[in-house]
Formats: structure tokens, sequence, C-alpha cells
């Protein structure tokens, strides 16, 4: 083995094989299988970190495991989704307000330019899936910066029922837009180190997503 070759710990492993099961649940409608010798084959590592990762995973509810037919992967309900955002408004408001007490201007300059690619433009000339990573990309940053290890470890978690949602639910919505505002007037408040207005914002932020989508659910086209 050359000995500049990163060997695989469990914990890469377990991150790894989460995220194969996100972008996986990204794409289905209905519960499927999972075989731990195809995540291995893809990770390139044997079965028992893989075995490891989705005893862990199961913990988390995105995983079902069942003797001799091995996991199954099962698609976030709406209703499931619909707690994460009424857990979000609250894990958000606090994240944020320790965000504005932490962060840089450096740090400030990072989440601006995550948004910079999507600024004076009009929303149907949204790049939809790629403002929906930048989207992900900034709350997972907001939570970082909170500088808080456990609130990191219920978003690893428990975050795969945001990212089921991620390349649907704003463009369905029809939120790039208004996202995107809501976003820069939490990042000024960030940078005027307003803790205040800052949680204010991110909790109206993840309320207001909360309640179109409970809207969505109820018009003809809903779903």
């Amino acid at each position: 083995m050359d000995s500049t070759q990163k060997i695989p710990t469990g914990q890469s492993v377990y991150e790894d094989v989460s995220a194969l099961l996100r972008d996986m649940m990204s794409d289905i409608t209905e519960p499927v299988r999972v075989r731990e010798e195809d995540l291995a084959n893809q990770l390139g590592v044997s079965r028992t970190p893989v075995r490891e990762a989705l005893i862990r995973l199961e913990s988390t509810g995105m995983v079902s495991l069942r003797p001799g037919r091995g996991a199954l992967l099962s698609p976030v309900t709406n209703e499931e989704y619909i707690e994460w955002l009424q857990l979000r408004e609250v894990l958000e408001g606090f994240a944020t307000r320790e965000a504005a007490l932490n962060a840089s201007q450096r740090d400030v300059e990072r989440l601006r330019a995550i948004f910079e690619p999507f600024l004076n433009i009009e929303e149907s000339k949204f790049a939809a899936d790629a403002y929906a990573q930048a989207n992900v990309a900034f709350h997972k940053e907001i939570i970082a910066l909170a500088n808080n290890l456990l609130l990191e470890r219920v978003w690893a978690a428990f975050g795969h029922r945001q990212t089921t949602y991620r390349r649907q639910t704003i463009k369905r919505l029809h939120r790039c837009s208004d996202s995107l505002r809501e976003h820069l007037a939490i990042i000024d408040a960030i940078e005027r180190r307003d803790a205040d207005l800052a949680e204010s914002l991110a909790k109206a932020h993840v309320h207001t997503l909360h309640v179109a989508f409970k809207q969505s659910l109820a018009s003809p086209s809903g779903g």
C-alpha cells in the first residue's frame, strides 16, 4: 500500500455511507433495498465498516435493518419533513445567534460567496439544483459557526430530512428569490453582530418555508 494513501476510518466510512444514502434518497419515492456489498464496492472498503455505519444510521431513521434482508432505505415522508422543519426553526435560530457572535469577517465573506453566482439574476434563470446545493452549504456553514459540537451531531444525524427535499422543495415552492433575499439579510445581521436580529431572521426563514410547504400539500397540486 502507498504510504501516502489514506486508510478509511470508521468515522470516514460512516460519513461516506451517509452521503451515498442521502444522494439515493433524493431520487426515490418508495423504499429500496441497500446491499452492504454494493456500498463497500463503491467506497473501496470491506463490508464490516459499512455494516457498522448502517447500524449507526438506523438510529437516525435513515435506514431500517432487517435480519436476512439487509438495509431498507425509505424516503422521508411529508410528515417527517414537517417535523424536521419545526425542529430546524429552533435549532437554526440558536445556531444563527451563535454565528453572529462568533463569525469573523472572513467567515462572513465565505457566506456571501456561497450566493455570489445568484446575485442580480432573475429567478427564472436560477439553476435550481445549484441553488439548492448552495442552500444546503449555507445552513451547514451556519451550524459550524455556532461552534457547538452537540448541535453539529444532531444536524449530521437528522439533516437527511432536509437534503431529501433539497432538489425539489425550494424550486417547487417558487421560493428561490425569497430564499436568497432572506439568506442575505441573515448574513447582514451576522456581519453587524446583531445576534437578536440574526436569530429572529433565521427563525422566520425556516417558518416561512414550513408554512409554504404545508400550504403546498393542501393545494390541489400539492401531492
